[in-house]
């Protein structure tokens, strides 16, 4: 017994193979959920640590790509150490002594970053958190003693070095 079917029946069952086989191929691109300290914060603890979540696992060694700087992205790095939660998906970083206090201090993650697929994160979407774009010229040349040439390509991200999100200590 043969069955036949409407050219729009046949039509909607290819359009779902279709798209869930397109669902399996293309990696998920990560979203940054949240910041701590929150950007733009003020009176943050001295004894702060810094962490960072998304929506999914990042690949193994992007702690790599986040700096933190006393001041501005072109003041001195601070000192750290991170780590990431089990599933991959907190950044935990702790500076290695207490911040400077009552002073300005910037969180400058790279906009290479990839999840555990390779995909790239959503920067656009960073800006929405209180993140700033970071250019080569707020940077003026080098990053923490390096030129920027050197900073290689997890901290790029088309024309910009990331994003760049500030607080204040207490």
């Amino acid at each position: 017994m043969f069955r036949l079917f409407s050219l729009s029946g046949f039509a909607a069952i290819a359009a779902a193979a279709l798209g869930a086989c397109s669902d399996s191929t293309s990696p998920p691109t990560a979203a940054l959920t949240a910041v701590s300290p929150a950007p733009a914060a003020t009176a943050v603890a001295t004894s702060t640590t810094i962490t960072l979540t998304f929506d999914h696992p990042m690949m193994a060694g992007m702690e790599q790509y986040i700096d933190l700087h006393q001041g501005g992205v072109t003041g001195p790095t601070v000192p750290m150490n991170c780590a990431w939660s089990p599933d991959q998906t907190t950044l935990t970083c702790t500076p290695s002594n207490p911040l400077a206090p009552g002073t300005q201090h910037t969180i400058h993650l790279g906009g290479g970053m990839t999840d555990d697929h390779g995909g790239m994160t959503d920067l656009d979407q960073w800006t929405t958190m209180g993140g700033q774009w970071c250019t080569a010229g707020m940077i003026g040349g080098t990053h923490d003693g390096h030129p920027t040439g050197m900073m290689g390509g997890g901290w790029r991200h088309g024309s910009y070095y990331g994003m760049l999100f500030t607080f204040t200590t207490a």
